[in-house]
């Protein structure tokens, strides 16, 4: 998913035309558009209202903005009520072929499942606590503190076989304590404010970056798109996506540093294997063998990243072996192109990437190579060549973490693209400024790069 298809804009209108408007100007830029309870009843109020002939224009324009909508529709109505009446709204909202639908957690974990087994393509989300509420609030309808009851909905709505649930961003920060428990399930998030944003009724708020750093996978925004004093709606969309992307790209980085798969210390490396005698490295990244979730993370960075630097013309992509093969499998589901493998072999001379490609392929088609990082040259150039070898065409190159070790200033000189997602030294910022390290250790590392 790119960042800007994270971006729920709330549809919180008295007026199909208000409507209309916003769908016209934002579809093209946003992921999906929330219908909340006050436009479900503008619907009903200017179809039942009014002359015949009003009713018939307004009908008219409800038809053409859901023709408009097609699979963007998020519909909020938040069903709390008896399983089986819950199992019927279900199956009604689901032939409206929404994207998804909501109910709350409350409603209980029959209630839950019956959604779920009558939500035909759509996907089911479970409210936990509303962001409106303050803690004393929460405390007094639920009995227990926001937080434990969120993560007991959420629990109950994972059981129910929800997709996810809608929580404030606040409760993201608990949820992240449970990874793995709800790695793959969606985390909606309302209550989306920047720094300078007015609350309204929302209390437990966060920004973009802060929402997305700590997880949520959509952030649900409505006022500070659509009712921005300083911006406009667009302009308000492309900021947005621009801290969803910096968000995406600190929580990457920062969960593989938890994973311990950046350390800091004295390692060796590849180089070592040809020259043993090279001082040791302070810092070993390791972008290999990560959870399955973490993969899709990695695509979707880069799928950012193609999208950044116009990269779409391609056919086929690559995934360096062995550390790019996965991340270039996670790529071309994002991206829905066929993904090629190359053989790479042991050797007396070490490890070689050869010309064997091991799927079906158009020569004179255009490929786009992935990987984990890149320092030298010499393996993104022997990777290159063994593709083209075969009447393949490369565009470019992708990888996730540039070194800063000449790399991809050498083979951009050679007119061979590379484009990275993060250079080290931006890493070694975020690590210095979430105190994971010293200002010290960062300066070890970087005159480490300069002199290596």
């Amino acid at each position: 998913m790119k960042a800007y298809e994270k971006i729920i804009v709330a549809l919180d209108v008295d007026d199909p035309e208000k409507a209309t408007k916003l769908v016209t100007e934002l579809g093209p830029i946003i992921g999906s558009f929330k219908i909340g309870l006050e436009f479900i009843t503008t619907i009903i109020k200017t179809v039942l209202t009014g002359t015949e002939k009003e009713s018939m224009l307004n009908l008219f324009k409800i038809r053409d903005l859901f023709s408009s909508l097609k699979d963007k529709v998020f519909w909020d109505n938040k069903f709390h009520d008896i399983s089986n009446t819950v199992a019927k709204a279900s199956k009604l909202v689901s032939e409206l072929c929404v994207k998804m639908f909501n109910l709350h957690a409350s409603a209980g974990i029959e209630a839950m499942a019956e959604a779920v087994a009558n939500k035909g393509l759509s996907e089911v989300l479970a409210v936990t606590v509303l962001t409106s509420l303050e803690e004393n609030e929460a405390h007094l309808i639920y009995g227990s503190p926001s937080k434990a009851k969120v993560l007991q909905f959420a629990r109950d709505a994972k059981a129910a076989g929800c997709d996810g649930i809608v929580c404030s961003a606040q409760e993201l920060i608990l949820l992240e304590k449970h990874e793995k428990e709800f790695n793959n399930f969606k985390k909606v998030t309302p209550g989306i404010r920047s720094s300078d944003d007015q609350k309204d009724d929302q209390n437990r708020t966060m920004t973009p970056y802060e929402a997305i750093r700590h997880g949520a996978t959509e952030l649900v925004i409505g006022r500070p798109i659509t009712k921005n004093e300083k911006l406009s709606p667009t302009e308000a969309v492309k900021k947005i996506v621009e801290e969803i992307k910096i968000g995406l790209k600190h929580r990457f980085f920062t969960i593989l540093f938890n994973l311990k798969k950046i350390k800091f210390g004295q390692f060796k490396l590849k180089l070592h294997e040809k020259n043993p005698d090279a001082p040791l490295s302070p810092i070993y990244l390791n972008i290999r063998e990560l959870p399955d979730w973490l993969y899709i993370l990695a695509g979707d960075l880069l799928h950012d990243l193609i999208d950044q630097e116009g990269l779409e013309d391609f056919d086929y992509i690559i995934g360096i072996p062995k550390a790019g093969e996965p991340i270039g499998k996670a790529l071309a589901k994002a991206v829905k192109k066929p993904l090629l493998r190359i053989e790479k072999i042991e050797s007396e001379d070490g490890r070689k990437i050869t010309s064997n490609i091991l799927d079906p392929f158009v020569p004179g088609k255009k490929v786009l190579l992935v990987d984990d990082l890149i320092t030298k040259a010499d393996t993104k150039r022997e990777a290159i060549k063994s593709v083209e070898i075969n009447g393949l065409v490369v565009i470019a190159t992708i990888v996730l973490v540039d070194r800063e070790q000449g790399g991809l200033e050498e083979l951009n000189k050679e007119e061979k693209k590379v484009y990275a997602v993060s250079k080290l030294s931006e890493l070694l910022n975020l690590f210095v400024s979430e105190k994971k390290i010293t200002q010290a250790k960062a300066e070890e590392v970087t005159e480490y790069i300069k002199n290596n």
